[in-house]
């Protein structure tokens, strides 16, 4: 697995950081290459194209 980090502004203008994780292409034996998104406290994220939103909807981010 293999991960990198990027900024991202929260909805009241904050700047956050986004880790994005991505498994390996090979060997991981379920074939899932969807990479997961989490803030850097790690709650999880879901995305649609450059918007980011934590499960519960509370935060909302835009790269």
């Amino acid at each position: 697995m293999s991960f990198r980090q990027f900024p991202a502004t929260d909805s009241n203008g904050e700047s956050r950081i986004i880790i994005e994780f991505v498994p390996e292409p090979a060997g991981t034996g379920n074939g899932d290459t969807t990479p997961r998104y989490e803030l850097d406290d790690g709650r999880h994220l879901r995305r649609n194209a450059r918007e980011f939103v934590t499960l519960d909807g509370q935060v909302r981010l835009h790269i």
